[in-house]
């Protein structure tokens, strides 16, 4: 009743004054600008500074910026949600075009990009500079992805408390094993391939030594991509740069020295720190970047996102389409961010190749895996898609196992040296805490008429035929892997075989393998997909979906169960059809309480598995 209740009374005030309307008599209540006199504006112009842009990158970047939901947001706390990379790439590729010959990077701030973003901010860079402009890079504590970055500009300014962390990569595997064994529970896995990392942390105590080496020779390829960034950047030999890495901490001075960065400043901000380097403060800082109302995330906020329109995505001029399927691949047919759900996806996808306006299409992928069904689903719709139209796959972070399963219908594939890639494999795994019931004094009785239904008991393990009949599950998907893989890169089954096991590859070691096609960002498969398509520059890009927010799912699925005896539902539905969708929260946790009857077999990657 409370809840009904704060709709209620929040709804007439939205409906009641159009954001339209207070904005009309917001401007009747501002006073006319005084006209300045001509002389007066330009003596102003006489005395006006030169300008130089700049860029101050803030927050987490994501290919995809569909933004969480927590309590918190309720009372406009919580963490900020990502912010939308592609659009930060374009300003930044935007420099290369002003007029002034000098900008300045502050990254000073807390942005945070992965591996792959990071290449592509480092083309963006060379072309703002092969346009004739100096780069003056700002920072005060230098992680590295930040010393990444700034060795693309012409000079590196660090504040003198600063520091800098050149640590190499790594990863981090936690395992479970002895902690589930103290609780009494068991984890029952069927697998094929020792190199499966996602149910290891399960199996075993420790990581495998061979596990453990495979894993090794991914973290060096990638850091190879680094180290070449750095040193070409920084005109250091590469060798240097791993013996920096190797000692990986440095203070201001030391950077210095070490020739990481031209100059030192006093810790005083990014204006004064070029003042220092311009050797005069004769000149005004411009923001190269759009300004944007900043997204209240208050309960008002929130509510009045549920009668926002919502950016038309309808596709009605000749356009280069950019498909983005992020996230965990879950069976399903209603929306959930932070997933890619097959139904959703696939009528995304069959609606492009319907779409006569759409000239080809570049698939964008970040995800770990997931259910093996769901990603056949999109699979398959995407080779409807590639029948119709060019299609060049472009792959971000991570795009392993369910991630590269949709990529097997025999089109070009692009990845960065960065990118989590391959991962061949297939696994099913349930969590049996029998051991833990029976400390806890819980029994359980199963009244059946064969032996069948046993598999679904969760206090005690599956029998060898259970066992066996899973396993047969699991070798047969992983056979229709293979078989697509190869049928794909043109490979034998034998070949494919000898690179999956669940192995795992940096976009490097994907090409060398044959799994990939070339190294490149979003842009080169733009490229090529205009080459194939045979379509002009003219020919806008257009990125799709739109990004979905979980508070939106949320509160248009509570406010359609809170409000449905009082008013008509279909006319609700009708009222905010452009604006978020009414829908319910779908995702991983749906998927593993759905009893279907049918064993869960899985292509997928540990969600935790990602290189710092």
């Amino acid at each position: 009743m409370r809840l009904t209740f704060l709709f209620a009374f929040f709804l007439p005030l939205i409906l009641s004054t159009p954001s339209s309307v207070r904005a009309q008599e917001t401007e009747k209540e501002k006073p006319p600008a005084a006209k300045e006199p001509e002389a007066n504006a330009a003596a102003k112009d006489d005395t006006k500074k030169p300008r130089v842009p700049f860029l101050r990158p803030r927050g987490s970047y994501a290919d995809l910026a569909e933004a969480g939901f927590g309590a918190l947001d309720l009372l406009g706390g919580g963490a900020a949600p990502p912010k939308p990379f592609y659009e930060f790439l374009e300003v930044v590729e935007g420099l290369a075009k002003v007029p002034e010959s000098d900008v300045l990077l502050d990254l000073s701030g807390d942005a945070v990009f992965n591996q792959p973003q990071l290449r592509e901010v480092e083309r963006a860079l060379a072309a703002v500079r092969a346009a004739g402009k100096r780069v003056t890079c700002y920072v005060e504590n230098a992680a590295a992805p930040t010393l990444r970055i700034a060795s693309q500009c012409d000079r590196i300014v660090m504040a003198d408390m600063g520091a800098v962390d050149l640590r190499s990569p790594a990863m981090s595997v936690m395992h479970l094993k002895d902690a589930l064994d103290l609780l009494g529970v068991q984890v029952e896995v069927t697998r094929v391939g020792e190199f499966k990392g996602a149910v290891e942390p399960y199996m075993l105590p420790a990581i495998s030594d061979h596990l453990r080496a495979h894993y090794e020779a991914m973290l060096a390829s990638m850091n190879d991509d680094i180290v070449r960034a750095i040193a070409t950047g920084r005109r250091m030999e590469p060798a240097k740069v791993r013996s920096l890495q190797a000692t990986r901490l440095f203070t201001a001075k030391e950077a210095l020295q070490a020739g990481l960065v031209d100059q030192l400043v006093p810790w005083s901000g990014a204006q004064r720190a070029l003042a220092v380097v311009r050797g005069s403060d004769d000149f005004e800082l411009a923001d190269a970047a759009p300004k944007k109302k900043a997204q209240s995330r208050d309960l008002m906020s929130i509510f009045s996102n549920l009668i926002r329109s919502k950016k038309d995505e309808e596709i009605e001029d000749p356009s280069i389409v950019v498909l983005h399927l992020a996230g965990q691949i879950v069976d399903g047919e209603k929306p959930a961010p932070g997933s890619m759900v097959s139904g959703v996806a696939v009528k995304e996808i069959d609606g492009l190749a319907a779409n006569e306006q759409v000239k080809g299409v570049v698939v964008r992928i970040n995800s770990p895996g997931g259910s093996a069904t769901a990603s056949e689903a999109i699979r398959t719709a995407l080779q409807r898609l590639a029948a119709k139209k060019p299609v060049v796959f472009s792959m971000g972070e991570l795009a392993a196992s369910g991630g590269y399963w949709i990529t097997t219908i025999g089109q070009p594939i692009l990845a960065e040296v960065g990118t989590i890639t391959g991962s061949i494999g297939v696994f099913g795994m349930r969590f049996q805490p029998g051991a833990l019931m029976r400390r806890l004094g819980v029994h359980t009785d199963i009244v059946r008429l064969d032996d069948g239904p046993l598999m679904d008991a969760m206090d005690r393990p599956w029998s060898d035929t259970a066992r066996a009949r899973m396993q047969g599950f699991v070798d047969e998907v992983y056979d229709r892997f293979l078989e697509n893989v190869a049928a794909s890169r043109k490979k034998t089954k034998a070949d494919v075989d000898a690179i999956a096991g669940g192995r795992v590859w940096s976009g490097q070691q994907a090409v060398t393998n044959g799994l990939v096609d070339s190294i490149g960002g979003l842009a080169d498969a733009i490229a090529l997909v205009r080459t194939r398509a045979g379509a002009g520059d003219d020919v806008e890009v257009m990125h799709v979906p739109e990004p979905k927010n979980l508070a939106d799912s949320f509160f248009s699925s509570m406010f359609e169960s809170q409000i449905a005896a009082g008013f008509d539902v279909e006319a609700l539905r009708t009222m905010f059809a452009g604006s978020a969708a009414l829908v319910e929260v779908a995702g991983m946790v749906r998927d593993a309480f759905v009893a279907d009857g049918l064993p869960k077999v899985y292509a997928r990657l540990p969600i935790g598995l990602r290189v710092r």
